[in-house]
């Protein structure tokens, strides 16, 4: 059954429908210019939830398609906060594509609509809409529902500066200053936080990532006299920390890697795994719980630390060296400064991060890559300058005789 209400942006529908299991659910579509054609998209809306395959898709509104396509295939797959991003994407189809079907969906329209919300908005929130949009479209297409990209080589593009926190990171020798600090004070795993660090200025992993490693995907070979000589660590899956702690599938499937780790790193983690078993087979009410599930970044409560509690740690850290404040998700930045201004391919950083592409890579570091081409332009001249000067003692060519 629909019922309709009159807005100030037009006329606004919403319908009740049974979803695959059997649980009510709830849809609804605003923006039509008459209640008429509110009215007819909710038939098209109720025919579609109800028969599926059976009526022509591609008459279906986009925002209907986008709707239901997140309740069925995203919804409560991940995390809370991925939830929300995906629902604040469908809310931006809802405004913006009202009553538009989904073949009559182009180019053309769509990139006005990131362009007038990229209009007094961040690249990243606008490539955040964008991102999801695209996803559900590109379901479309492999459907047969549609038969072109409306998202093809479309410009994401804001108009407002990132916030400041998300582009900050310290310099290689401050990092190096706060991890050596650090590895000095690797004898008590009650202070987690400092071997999160440092495992992420190691490796550049998200702060979920980090949670949810367990012994089992750490990997460490050893030699003969059975000392690590580096190793391995499978990022599989995340830690939703925000609302409702679980294990969650990663950001993309890009993300789930196998990260070679330094020597230096796999001693400490060898230490670390010691300290942790020799503590727990000495309280047997923790060991139980250790052993089923061995978080590796665990205190003496087999607890997992807050966010919170880790940038606190941290900050303090860049106060005592007189370096920029940075979260934790700031040490992920400075990994893949530093690899980038030691002139580690874009290509492997991008894998290394779990980036679902390299053009996220590309946007999140074009500060970082503006700085390095101006340094090679530099080093140009000066090759160029040293190619074309006439070199000191110079023999001057004889002359041959004709």
């Amino acid at each position: 059954m629909a019922s309709f209400r009159k807005l100030k942006s037009g006329w606004k529908y919403r319908i009740t429908y049974y979803d695959s299991e059997g649980k009510q659910r709830e849809f609804g579509d605003k923006g039509f210019r008459t209640k008429a054609e509110a009215r007819i998209a909710a038939q098209e809306a109720e025919v579609q939830f109800k028969h599926g395959d059976k009526i022509d898709k591609g008459s279906i509104a986009f925002p209907v398609y986008m709707r239901a396509w997140f309740e069925t295939f995203r919804k409560g797959k991940k995390s809370l906060r991925n939830d929300e991003d995906i629902e604040r994407a469908v809310c931006f189809a809802e405004e913006h594509f009202a009553g538009v079907e989904l073949r009559n969906l182009d180019r053309k329209m769509y990139q006005k609509a990131l362009n007038s919300y990229g209009n007094g908005h961040s690249t990243n929130s606008v490539s955040k809409r964008h991102i999801y949009m695209k996803a559900c479209l590109q379901e479309a297409l492999h459907e047969g529902i549609i038969h072109h990209d409306p998202t093809f080589h479309v410009n994401v593009k804001g108009t407002v500066e990132e916030k400041d926190e998300d582009l900050k990171y310290i310099s290689f020798e401050g990092a190096q200053k706060i991890s050596n600090y650090f590895m000095e004070r690797l004898d008590n795993f009650d202070y987690i936080s400092r071997y999160m660090i440092l495992f992420c200025l190691a490796t550049g992993c998200r702060f979920g990532e980090v949670l949810a490693l367990t012994w089992d995907n750490v990997t460490i070979d050893r030699n003969e006299d059975n000392e690590p000589i580096g190793g391995t660590v499978n990022i599989k899956r995340s830690w939703d920390y925000h609302k409702n702690p679980r294990f969650i599938p990663t950001k993309n499937e890009a993300s789930r890697r196998v990260l070679p780790i330094d020597n230096t790193t796999c001693v400490w983690l060898d230490k670390l795994h010691a300290q942790q078993s020799e503590f727990f087979l000495k309280h047997k009410t923790l060991l139980n719980a250790w052993r089923k599930t061995p978080f590796v970044f665990v205190n003496h409560q087999m607890n997992l630390i807050s966010n919170n509690a880790v940038n606190k740690t941290l900050r303090r850290a860049c106060t005592k060296f007189g370096c920029t404040e940075i979260t934790f998700h700031g040490l992920r930045h400075t990994f893949a400064s530093i690899l980038l201004y030691k002139k580690v391919s874009i290509h492997y950083v991008s894998r290394r991060l779990g980036h679902a592409d390299i053009g996220t890579t590309l946007r999140t570091y074009a500060h970082i890559l503006d700085e390095m081409e101006q340094r090679d332009s530099q080093a140009t001249m000066a090759v160029m300058d040293e190619l074309f000067t006439k070199p000191k003692n110079s023999v001057v060519p004889i002359k041959q005789k004709a």
